[in-house]
């Protein structure tokens, strides 16, 4: 039993190598300067295998960057677009995307007006409407994805749900942790209170090398104060923030973005927990419970271990 857990920790830690990275949309910002002049933000992450490429109206001229220059996870291009006609009514077309980037679009009019919506492998093409009324309702799936794209998180959650015995400790968990990631997410996005995003990453991986030695000693959270999960929630918080910060946002309706990209996170870790019961409950009928928790916490404790080593070793490099 031993030997089968210490090589299926080493393979969970190979095949996790290539993909420790959160899920990071590209970001396509226009800005009207004139009336047939704009200025375009492209930011693509450096992840990402292959560079997509816009396509604009073909009433629209374009002058690229050549040299696109590294901010933070992305690769930043200016483009100079002038246009004889509005964008408005118009379609974007963004090709060569990889499955697992989408692209965060926003569009400032001189008169103030604001237009964002997503563009997606699956969904090339966006029409940008004639009438244009500000709404940031992309944020909530921007929170969804971002936790289903956040192996990190996902493993947090996937750990949690071993230490919770009955239906109310689960309540109780959740809402403390929801609780609290709100609490920094907010603070955070207001600007009281930053912390280095690497750094959070780093402690992020941390908080779950702990809840895998918790799995093991076989603790369950009602005998531990509910100031854990809270504690852990005020720490995830701040990796929330860092995702919401890289992606931007307007400004606009501050407390609507907040909320929505909140709710996008809480409505991923419900959808995720209906999938973890079931994996607990298909090894219970197999008498396979115990050793599918020892194997899991191993898992969870490896996978958590090396994004920390990776983690506190770019903080060097940062």
């Amino acid at each position: 039993m031993i030997k089968f857990i210490f090589y299926y920790f080493l393979l969970t830690i190979v095949s996790f190598e290539a993909s420790s990275h959160e899920f990071t949309p590209a970001q396509l910002e226009i800005t009207q300067i004139s009336k047939s002049d704009y200025l375009v933000n492209w930011k693509f992450p450096i992840n990402q295998v292959s560079k997509s490429k816009i396509k604009f109206p073909e009433f629209c001229s374009s002058e690229e960057d050549l040299f696109p220059k590294r901010s933070g996870k992305y690769l930043q291009e200016i483009i100079e677009l002038n246009c004889s006609e509005s964008l408005k009514g118009s379609t974007l077309n963004v090709s060569n995307m990889s499955f697992m980037t989408d692209v965060m679009v926003t569009i400032r009019f001189v008169n103030d007006e604001i237009f964002q919506d997503y563009i997606t492998s699956e969904k090339a093409d966006l029409v940008i409407p004639s009438e244009v009324e500000y709404s940031n309702f992309s944020y909530l799936f921007m929170g969804f994805e971002h936790l289903l794209g956040g192996y990190d998180h996902i493993l947090f959650v996937f750990g949690l749900v071993f230490l919770i015995s009955g239906w109310f400790n689960l309540i109780k968990t959740i809402t403390s942790f929801t609780l609290a990631h709100s609490i920094t997410l907010a603070l955070s996005s207001i600007g009281v209170i930053r912390l280095p995003q690497i750094a959070t990453e780093a402690v992020i991986a941390l908080t779950i090398i702990y809840l895998a030695y918790e799995i093991l000693d076989k603790k369950d959270l009602r005998k531990i104060p509910w100031h854990i999960p809270f504690g852990f929630g005020l720490i995830h918080g701040f990796g929330f923030a860092g995702a919401l910060m890289e992606i931007g946002f307007s400004g606009q309706s501050l407390f609507q973005t907040l909320l929505l990209f909140n709710v996008g996170i809480e409505l991923a870790q419900l959808s995720l927990l209906p999938i973890i019961f079931l994996l607990i409950f298909f090894f219970t009928k197999m008498n396979l419970r115990n050793e599918f928790k020892t194997v899991s916490a191993f898992s969870i404790g490896g996978i958590s271990s090396y994004w920390f080593l990776e983690r506190t070793l770019n903080l060097f490099y940062a």
